[in-house]
């Protein structure tokens, strides 16, 4: 594994699942658009001067060139034939002379992420992006390319909704600078930063939580990227400098070059009135981070989770005394329209029997979580009606919890079970029932010796090594990410399985 992996899959097992804060330089990456400098070069070719000219009469400030290039643009717009469509459908929301500019910003954004797809190079990396187990996404981009990673997030847009909304801090986008959708949101000019500033305690005060609460990774920032260091010079501000040395452990920045060797590091980030210790993370690509963040799953989607806790904060806000008792329904199915039920003194699984999954048997036997199945029905009802003949499901513990099993591991012969039951135990009995288990070898001493890809390529064939069950279980724990990737996804099945016989399943002299 590379470096980011093994310090981004330890350092954040233990945390809550992470926001991700997001800069140009990752709609740059898979959507090849410009950053804030390319931007405004951009539309200065449509006036009578170059972006240098600008940028020189600012100074160099960006958002001051922003402000002169939009009043030059400003007659540009209302005059060039080019421009006819817009001034046709949006002539009548220009207030001020940056809304023309505004508008066609947002047009440049909506247009290029139309029909997004990403390329051959990059869609791999970006399959592991969308499968990333992620709180939140902070961006400061006006295009919505984050909306096409995670379609089920709600998003927020600009610092007037995220003020004056009840964000729930799951599965949602915050759009600070504002988004295409809504050209007047757009944070710009020299006059847009002064405003957003001026209220940026309060964005700060909101944003805390989730900084103090959850590791934060930066993508497509540079370390001395302005806008992360008003953020953080808010929060530290916010925070009255008392627990801003915690922040360490929490912001994580990854530092993407091309052909790099991978590296960890502390950084040292400087802002008005002191300073802040990070992590930066070195990588010639995103593959490893990506990987690292899909580790951790849900035992529910963040977007039901979202509505979740959106209910309940609407019962505690409002206080009202009437409860609903509601129909109990498949959540996938019904969840626009979800109720919560509460419960006191018992375990419920959110899916029917039925409707399990293979992960989710998976999960169940790796602890993560212990779902509190009732075995009698997994093993008559899900296996009785889901799962290919062909698959790699675990059920050995379901077995032997519902007492399917006699003291050495065979079917009871009054045992009840659907025949594909039977085909599996038939085929795991050929492939693991003469494993030598080895006591005194831990599952890490043959990863060292053989290596990850002997592993992922001998599931059977571990039991011959080790019988450390509990470093196997770790092992997967630790690369869920496997399942995203098909080859992987069914050796991954296959360990799960290895492990569930290991742990479950009969007993033979080498075990006992």
């Amino acid at each position: 594994m590379g470096t980011a992996y093994d310090f981004l899959s330890s350092h954040l097992k233990t945390m809550a699942a992470p926001y991700l804060f997001i800069g140009s330089g990752i709609s740059r990456r898979y959507a090849d658009l410009p950053d804030w400098e390319g931007l405004l070069r951009h539309f200065a070719a449509f006036t009578s001067h170059p972006y240098e000219y600008y940028r020189g009469l600012a100074s160099g400030d960006l958002p001051k060139t922003a402000s002169l290039l939009a009043k030059e643009f400003y007659s540009v717009w209302w005059s060039d034939k080019r421009f006819s469509d817009s001034r046709d459908r949006y002539g009548a929301e220009v207030t001020d002379p940056s809304s023309a500019l505004k508008i066609e910003v947002a047009r440049y954004f909506e247009e290029a992420i139309e029909g997004f797809k990403p390329t051959a190079e990059y869609a791999s990396e970006f399959a592991l992006l969308q499968s990333a187990n992620v709180e939140g996404v902070i961006t400061t981009n006006f295009d919505k390319l984050m909306s096409v990673v995670y379609p089920d997030y709600t998003v927020f847009t600009g610092q007037d909704e995220l003020l004056f909304a009840d964000p729930q801090g799951i599965a949602e986008i915050y759009m600070i600078h504002g988004s295409s959708q809504q050209p007047r949101s757009l944070v710009l000019t020299g006059e847009d930063y002064v405003d957003f500033q001026e209220r940026d305690a309060y964005l700060a005060a909101k944003l805390m939580t989730f900084f103090v609460e959850h590791p934060i990774v930066f993508l497509g920032y540079s370390l001395s990227d302005n806008n992360v260091l008003e953020i953080l010079r808010s929060l530290v501000k916010a925070m009255r400098g008392t627990n801003a040395s915690k922040l360490k452990e929490r912001l994580l920045f990854i530092n993407w070059e091309s052909g790099a060797s991978p590296e960890v590091r502390s950084r040292t980030v400087h802002i008005e009135g002191g300073q802040i210790e990070a992590f930066e993370i070195v990588v010639p690509d995103f593959i490893d981070v990506f990987r690292a963040l899909g580790i951790k799953e849900r035992a529910l989607p963040a977007r039901v989770l979202r509505q979740l806790k959106n209910q309940i904060y609407e019962l505690v806000k409002s206080n009202d005394p009437d409860g609903r008792l509601v129909q109990v329904s498949d959540i996938e199915s019904s969840s626009d329209q979800l109720d919560v039920v509460f419960g006191v003194g018992a375990k419920m699984t959110v899916k029917g029997i039925i409707g399990l999954s293979r992960w989710d048997l998976v999960d169940d036997v790796l602890g993560s979580p212990d779902r509190g199945l009732p075995s009698d029905q997994v093993i008559t009802e899900a296996f009785g009606s889901s799962f290919a003949s062909n698959w790699y499901v675990p059920y050995w513990k379901h077995l032997r919890q519902g007492e399917f099993l006699d003291e050495e591991g065979a079917l009871v012969p009054q045992a009840e079970v659907p025949s594909k039951i039977r085909s599996y135990i038939s085929r795991e009995t050929k492939n693991l029932g003469k494993r030598s288990l080895p006591a005194g070898v831990t599952f890490q001493d043959v990863l060292d010796r053989q290596g990850e890809d002997w592993i992922l390529s001998h599931p059977w064939s571990l039991l011959d090594e080790t019988r450390d069950g509990a470093g196997l279980r770790e092992y997967l724990n630790n690369n869920r990410s496997y399942r995203q990737q098909s080859y992987y996804l069914t050796q991954y099945a296959k360990l799960a399985v290895a492990l569930d016989w290991l742990m479950h399943g009969p007993l033979n002299e080498a075990k006992s």
